[in-house]
């Protein structure tokens, strides 16, 4: 298991619902810490 980043955990908090929920679908598909950075990048 990954522990992380402050900066990932600071960008996950600042979500709105929505944006959370889209996050929580779309984290099914993800493999790598890289999948969640890249997609908090395409969906801030």
């Amino acid at each position: 298991m990954c522990k992380l980043s402050s900066k990932l955990e600071s960008q996950i908090k600042a979500l709105p619902l929505e944006g959370l929920e889209e996050l929580a679908e779309a984290l099914l598909d993800f493999s790598t810490l890289d999948d969640l950075s890249a997609w908090l990048q395409n969906n801030n």
